[in-house]
Parts: C-alpha cells; sequence; structure tokens
C-alpha cells in the first residue's frame, strides 16, 4: 500500500507561521494610527485656544478687536449634496473660530439693525475617507445685525489652506481652496452665542476638472467678548 509524505518543508513552516504575525502588524498599524489622528487633534485644538487667547489679551483699544471665540463641528455626507458635484467621502470638521472686529460698521437709518464688518479666522482638523489633516480658514465676513445683537445674518468670501490634498479617494487637487460662507448665529446670552453655517470649499477650476471640494455645515457655540 502506497503512503503519502506529510513531511512538511521549512518553507511551508515559516508561510504557516507567518501569516498571523502580518494580521497582527496590520492590526495593530491600524490602532496606532488611530490614536495618533486623536492625539493629532487634541494637541491642535490646544494650540489654537493658546493661539487665539494670546490674541485676544493683545488686542484690547477702546473696543475688543476679538468679538468672539468658540469651538465648531462640522460634517458632509455624500448623500447631502449642495453645491458642485457628489462627494466621493464623508467629512468631518473640528476646530475653533475666532471673530475679529474690522473697523467700517454702519447703523440702517433709525432702526436697531447695522451692517458691520469683521475676519473669521479658524484652526482645526479636518477628516474625510480616513484620512486627517490641518485646515485653517481666513474670511473676510460682512453681517447684518439685528434687535440690539440678538440675531446676526453673515457671508464672506476668503481662502482656506488644508495640510493634505488628497482624502480617501476624493481629491481637493491643491492645499489652497476658495472659501465661500453664509451663517445665522444667535446671541441669547450676553456673553454666550450659537450658530449654524454653511461652508462652501472650491478650486474654481483652478486644479483642473478633476479636483472636487466639500461643502460643510457648522454648529457653533463660544464666547462673545
Amino acid at each position: 500500500m502506497e503512503t503519502t509524505n506529510l513531511t512538511v518543508t521549512p518553507t511551508q513552516r515559516l508561510l504557516r507561521g507567518h501569516r498571523p504575525r502580518i494580521q497582527y502588524s496590520a492590526r495593530a498599524t491600524g490602532a496606532r494610527r488611530m490614536s495618533l489622528d486623536r492625539r493629532f487633534k487634541a494637541v491642535c485644538i490646544a494650540m489654537t485656544f493658546a493661539f487665539l487667547t494670546g490674541t485676544h489679551n493683545r488686542g484690547h483699544a477702546e473696543e475688543s478687536i476679538l468679538m468672539t471665540i468658540g469651538p465648531r463641528i462640522g460634517f458632509r455626507t455624500t448623500s447631502t449634496p449642495l453645491l458642485g458635484k457628489q462627494q466621493k467621502e464623508d467629512f468631518r470638521l473640528y476646530d475653533v473660530a475666532a471673530l475679529l472686529r474690522l473697523p467700517w460698521h454702519s447703523q440702517l437709518g433709525k432702526s436697531s439693525w447695522k451692517l458691520g464688518t469683521r475676519i473669521i479666522t479658524s484652526l482645526g482638523v479636518i477628516e474625510g475617507g480616513g484620512d486627517a489633516g490641518l485646515l485653517a480658514t481666513f474670511v473676510p465676513d460682512v453681517a447684518l445685525s439685528g434687535w440690539n445683537g440678538l440675531i446676526s445674518l453673515d457671508g464672506g468670501l476668503g481662502i482656506g489652506l488644508f495640510s493634505r490634498s488628497k482624502f480617501g479617494v476624493q481629491d481637493f487637487g491643491g492645499l489652497a481652496q476658495i472659501v465661500g460662507t453664509v451663517g445665522i448665529t444667535f446671541t441669547p446670552f450676553t456673553h454666550g452665542y450659537a450658530g449654524f453655517r454653511v461652508q462652501h470649499f472650491s478650486d474654481a477650476g483652478l486644479y483642473g476638472s478633476d479636483a472636487l471640494g466639500v461643502d460643510m455645515y457648522l454648529l457653533e457655540i463660544g464666547y462673545k467678548f
């Protein structure tokens, strides 16, 4: 009776023994990456608070240059298009925004409504498609405020700077993007406000037809000076 040789060669033993280690290494790398992303967000937000607080302390005159400061949370899903093409990835945004006063403003007749100019600056983290990067914005803005500052409607156009241009399969085309924003803010308390904002990032065709920006819906709260 013929017997089958079941001898396992050293090469086969090496390959069989190596597979679990490859799987474990991939899992460990993924866990380390998630941990680094969380630390990255925490460090960025902490540095932003420190920077903006220092700006406020140096900016006092007759009227504070720094009007408001607070955190914002933004989201954008592929199933909720607003402008432009259908998005390829879901995005999340975590940042801190500061509103800086500009000198020009005008009262609208004898009403309690007035027009004013400001600059919205922000620094934070945007993530999508499993990737995360820094995002800073600088947006000159015009606001219509009424009822003794209870409500404010604003719109502006500025620039956003990303630390990376590709998130998952979605490519922004370049690190600099045009930022368009409209928002509404409520100030029910003397030193507290809440608001909702739509923010559109686009390259306006500067990086070619394959580049794709993103629209973000932002919820914001914070302290009013």
